[in-house]
């Protein structure tokens, strides 16, 4: 921002290359000297997988930095605000109301418990139906949850689906419906893991993902990985139901007597003729 107008803007690009500071500096030109700099996170001001961008905030000559939150990762954790102290620009903290906390609940929670943020999301027939009775592709929920589901996927790093919803349904997986980078893929099945047991194989996944430094995982699941998830502890941080108005009659369910019980409704909506709710801790 310079005299009260938007001169660049900027997110952050896929895994190891520019992040959202970069960008929008490269955006602004020279006419980023003496300007704002608004981001979310904390400037990083460490070699990782880029250069730090302390470096080239400072080089650029902005004046100050207006950012949401501090970068939870040990290795900035305040140092990104003291180095752009010290080279003489102003930072100043952003009050939100919790909204940087929701943007990057994946990322921060990567950060304290070293591992993927997990969201399973399970859509149902009004009577509580997930697929047809011979798996046959059923579209259950309407366009602006088909939207919302895009948007999600926007937002993570891997979609996981199980073995039997690729043979029939055959997902593309991609976002489509509104703007946003497409998420890389998973099929979860036997045929591709080692082990003798479900929850062998499903945490053999997620220390690949976690090495792979992939904060957030979208579960996708039909009734088989929907019944296998719940009977694992803290397989999954937050569920999401949407239920549909529609009456099936007959078909696949799914059970969730092991549902967390240290989860709870955080929140329930309505996404245009679909009832959807969200639980979590």
């Amino acid at each position: 921002m310079k005299n009260g107008m938007v001169i660049g803007e900027g997110c952050t690009q896929e895994p190891g290359n520019a992040h959202a500071e970069i960008v929008a500096l490269k955006n602004s030109g020279e006419n980023a000297k003496d300007a704002d700099l608004y981001v979310t996170l904390e400037p990083c001001c460490h070699y990782g997988r880029t250069p730090p961008c302390t470096d080239k905030i400072i080089s650029a000559g902005i004046k100050r930095v207006f950012y949401g939150s501090l970068d939870p990762n040990p290795e900035v954790a305040g140092k990104g605000i003291e180095k752009l102290q010290e080279a003489g620009i102003e930072t100043v903290k952003e009050n939100l109301n919790g909204l940087i906390d929701n943007f990057y609940e994946s990322y921060f929670w990567f950060m304290k418990n070293k591992s993927p943020f997990v969201t399973l999301k399970i859509a149902q027939t009004m009577d509580g139906f997930i697929a047809n009775t011979d798996k046959s592709p059923l579209k259950i929920t309407g366009e602006k949850s088909r939207a919302e589901l895009h948007r999600l996927r926007s937002f993570c790093d891997t979609v996981v689906i199980g073995g039997g919803t690729f043979r029939t349904d055959k997902p593309q997986l991609t976002v489509r419906d509104v703007k946003g980078a497409n998420p890389q893929k998973f099929i979860f099945s036997k045929s591709n893991f080692k082990g003798d047991t479900f929850e062998e194989n499903w945490n053999s996944m997620m220390q690949n993902f976690k090495e792979k430094g992939m904060h957030h995982i979208l579960v996708e699941a039909g009734a088989t990985l929907a019944e296998n998830l719940f009977s694992i502890p803290n397989s999954f941080q937050k569920f999401l139901l949407w239920t549909s108005p529609m009456r099936l009659g007959n078909g696949l369910t799914y059970s969730a007597y092991n549902f967390p019980k240290n989860f709870e409704l955080k929140r329930s909506y309505m996404q245009g003729g679909d009832f959807c709710c969200e639980f979590s801790e």
